[in-house]
C-alpha cells in the first residue's frame, strides 16, 4: 500500500487512521487492561507499522504508541510479551530497532528525560522481557538493548545519587514536599540498557560509595581515640587498653598479613576476624620469608591470583573439572569444612568488590546461581557436555522405548572417594524404571539434583561469603553472563592495543630502538606466552572490560646493555628494561624472567 501511487496521498491517508486508532485506544486504554487478546492483538499491528521506522513520523506514530503501550498493566505487557517472544531473531529487531533509536535521538546529557523518552524505555523493556522469555534461548544477544547513548554521555555518578534516593527514601515525614522516591525515573532502574563495561562503572561506584562511608566512620573512631587519650594520658594501661581494643576500628582499610606457608590458614583466620572490615579498601601485607612489596594494586593482584590458584586446585578436595571443557565446579562430596566455602565466595566477592580480575574458569551455570536465575539442561551442556550430551540423547530419543534401550532408574549412581553410592531421584526411584512417558520428569529431576541438590550446603556457603562483600541492589543489576565478565574479564589478548595505550619512562619512547624490538617480539609471542609477559608486568593475565589499551603498562629504561634479566615493578605495572644491544639478546632475557617470575609485589 505504501508503494502506491501517488504515494503522499495513500500515505497520509494511512497516518491519519493510524492516528485515529491510537487516539481510540488512548481513550478506552481502560479496556485493554484485562489483557484479553482479542484487545491486545491490536498492539501488534501498530508494532508492524512501517512508520514507526520513519524518523520523520516519530512525532506522529513512534511517540503515542510509546505512550499507550506504556499505559498498559502488567498482565497486558505480559502476553504482548509472550507475543513478541514467538517472533525470530530478524523481525524482532526489525520492529525494536525504531525504539531504540528514538533513545539514542532523544537523549539529552544536561537534562532529565522527558514522558515520551521514559514510555519509550519502558516499551524497550517490555522487549526484553519477550527476549528473556524466548525458548530454548534468547531470541536476540543482550548486547542488541545496549545502550551505546548512555554509555558516552549519562553522567554515571548524578544517575547513581538519584537511583541510591529511590532504594533508600529514608524519612517519610520530610516537610518539603515532592514526588515520592519509589516514583522518580532513573535509567538503572533499566540495566538491560547498559553493557558491562557501564555495569562495572555503576558496581565501582557502589562500592567506593561503600568504603568512603567506612573509611570516614573509621576517620571518626581515631577521632575519638586520640580524644580520649588526652583525658587518659595519666594512666598509661587504660591507654594502651583503649588503643587495643579500638586499633581494628580507627583502621581505615581491610589489612590482611599473610605468610606464605600458610596463605589459605591465615586470610581464612583473618577474614572471619575481621567480618565487618570487609567493605573497608583492601590492603595486603606479606609477612615472613623475606618477601616485601608496595602494595599499590600489584601484590594485590598477585595474592588473588595464588589464593584462588590454592582453593580451586583439585588436589584440595573442594572443586572438581569437568576434563572436556575444564570447567570448575563445586564437589558436593568435599570433606572440606563449609567455612572453605565461604571464604572462596568472600575472596571472589573482595576481587569483584576492589576492581581485580580473577583468572577463574567457573561453569557459567554457578553465575546463573549466584544472582538467581534459573538453570536447565542448556547450561549442564554447556558446562559438562558429557552429561548433558547424554541426557539430551535420553530426552530425544525416537528408536523405541527407552527403557529398553538405556535401562535406567530413578536413581543416580556415582563413586565418593572410592565407594560406589546411589541416590533415589524419588522415594523407591530405584524400582521405578525410565520410560518414554516419564523421562522429562528423570532429566529434570536429574539436573536439579546435580545442580542444586547435590551441592547445596557447598553453594551456600559460598554465595554468602560472596554476597557478604557484593550483595546489593547494584550486583542485582547484571545478568549471568555479564557478572561472569565482571570477574572474569575477556581472553582477548589485542597486544596492538596494549601498544597504543603504552606510556615510556627514562629515556624510552615509542620509537626507540629498544622499544620497537621489544613491540616486535611480544607481537610474535603465542598466546599463553603473551599471558605470561601481561602477568610479568601487572600481576594478572586476564584483561579489563575496557581493552588492554586501557591497561598501565610502562616500559622504563633501567640501564646500559647488560646480562642481567628484566624486571617489573607489578604495583606500577612498569617494565624495567635494560637497553640491550640487540633483539636476539632482548628475546632471551625477557623470556627467561617471565618464565622464571613468581612472588608478591616486587620481581
Amino acid at each position: 500500500m505504501l508503494e502506491l501511487e501517488p504515494k503522499e496521498r495513500f500515505q497520509h491517508t494511512l497516518l491519519s487512521a493510524l492516528e485515529t486508532l491510537v487516539s481510540s485506544i488512548n481513550l478506552n486504554i481502560k479496556k485493554y487492561a484485562t489483557g484479553a487478546p482479542k484487545h491486545l492483538r491490536v498492539f501488534i499491528i501498530l508494532l508492524e507499522c512501517p512508520f514507526l521506522a520513519d524518523p520523520d513520523q516519530n512525532g506522529r506514530i513512534l511517540s503515542k504508541t510509546c505512550f499507550i503501550l506504556a499505559a498498559l498493566r502488567t498482565k497486558s505487557r505480559s502476553l504482548l510479551s509472550k507475543w513478541l517472544a514467538t517472533y525470530d531473531a530478524l523481525n524482532f529487531t526489525r520492529i525494536m530497532v525504531p525504539f531504540s533509536t528514538y533513545l539514542q535521538d532523544h537523549f539529552f546529557p544536561q537534562q532529565r528525560p522527558d514522558e515520551t523518552l521514559i514510555c519509550c524505555i519502558r516499551v524497550l523493556a517490555m522487549f526484553s522481557a519477550a527476549n528473556d522469555t524466548s525458548k530454548p534461548r534468547p531470541l536476540v544477544s543482550l548486547s542488541h538493548f545496549y545502550s551505546e547513548t548512555l554509555a558516552k554521555k549519562l553522567n554515571f555518578k548524578d544517575e547513581y545519587r538519584i537511583w541510591k534516593k529511590t532504594l533508600d527514601p529514608g524519612p517519610s515525614n520530610s516537610p518539603i514536599a515532592g514526588p515520592h522516591p519509589k516514583t522518580i525515573f532513573t535509567y538503572f532502574s533499566y540495566p538491560f540498557l547498559f553493557d558491562p563495561v557501564s555495569k562495572t562503572r555503576i558496581l565501582h561506584l557502589d562500592a567506593m560509595t561503600q568504603m568512603c562511608l567506612e573509611y570516614e566512620e573509621a576517620v571518626v573512631h581515631q577521632a575519638i581515640v586520640i580524644h580520649a587519650q588526652r583525658f587518659l594520658q595519666e594512666d598509661a594501661q587504660s591507654v594502651k587498653d583503649l588503643e587495643k581494643g579500638l586499633a581494628r576500628e580507627t583502621n581505615p582499610y581491610l589489612v590482611l598479613e599473610i605468610r606464605r606457608a600458610h596463605l589459605v590458614r591465615d586470610v581464612l583466620d583473618q577474614v572471619a576476624a575481621k567480618q565487618a572490615d570487609l567493605k573497608k579498601p583492601l590492603k595486603i601485607r606479606f609477612v615472613g620469608g623475606g618477601e616485601e612489596g608496595m602494595d599499590a594494586g600489584g601484590v594485590q593482584k598477585e595474592f588473588f591470583q595464588v589464593i584462588v590458584g590454592l582453593l580451586l586446585d583439585p588436589g584440595f578436595g573442594m572443586f572438581v573439572y569437568d576434563s572436556e571443557t575444564r570447567y570448575c565446579w563445586i564437589n558436593g562430596a568435599s570433606l572440606e569444612p563449609l567455612r572453605q566455602f565461604e571464604l572462596v565466595g568472600t575472596v571472589l566477592g573482595l576481587a569483584l568488590y576492589n576492581g581485580v580480575i580473577l583468572g577463574v574458569n567457573f561453569a557459567p551455570l554457578l553465575y546463573k546461581k549466584l544472582i538467581g536465575e534459573e538453570v536447565s539442561l542448556e547450561d549442564v551442556l554447556i558446562g559438562f557436555p558429557a552429561l548433558g550430551k547424554g541426557l539430551e540423547m535420553l530426552l530425544n530419543w525416537g528408536e523405541g522405548d527407552v527403557e529398553d534401550v538405556f535401562c535406567r532408574a530413578f536413581e543416580i549412581e556415582y563413586e565418593w572417594y572410592g565407594q560406589v553410592k546411589n541416590y533415589e531421584l524419588v522415594q523407591g526411584g530405584r524400582g521405578i524404571p525410565v520410560t518414554n512417558e516419564n523421562r522429562r520428569e528423570y532429566v529434570d529431576l536429574y539436573v536439579k539434583h546435580y545442580v542444586y541438590e547435590s551441592v547445596r550446603k557447598q553453594f551456600e556457603a559460598f554465595r554468602a561469603g560472596f554476597q557478604r562483600v557484593c550483595g546489593g541492589p547494584a550486583l542485582k543489576m547484571c545478568r549471568a553472563e555479564e557478572l561472569e565478565m565482571l570477574i572474569c574479564g575477556t581472553n582477548e589478548l589485542d597486544f596492538k592495543d596494549l601498544e597504543v595505550g603504552a606510556k615510556y619512562d627514562d629515556g624510552y619512547d615509542a620509537n626507540h630502538p629498544v622499544v620497537k624490538n621489544f613491540w616486535a617480539i611480544a607481537h610474535a609471542m603465542s598466546y599463553e606466552r603473551k599471558k605470561q609477559l601481561l602477568n610479568f608486568v601487572t600481576a594478572s593475565d586476564r584483561v579489563p572490560l575496557k581493552g588492554l589499551g586501557n591497561l598501565v603498562f610502562v616500559i622504563q629504561r633501567n640501564g646500559p646493555d647488560t646480562d642481567r634479566l628484566p624486571t617489573a615493578l607489578t604495583c606500577f605495572g612498569r617494565l624495567l628494561l635494560p637497553e640491550y644491544s640487540s633483539l636476539e639478546k632482548l628475546e632471551d632475557r625477557l623470556v627467561t624472567a617471565i618464565e622464571n617470575a613468581k612472588g608478591f609485589g616486587l620481581v
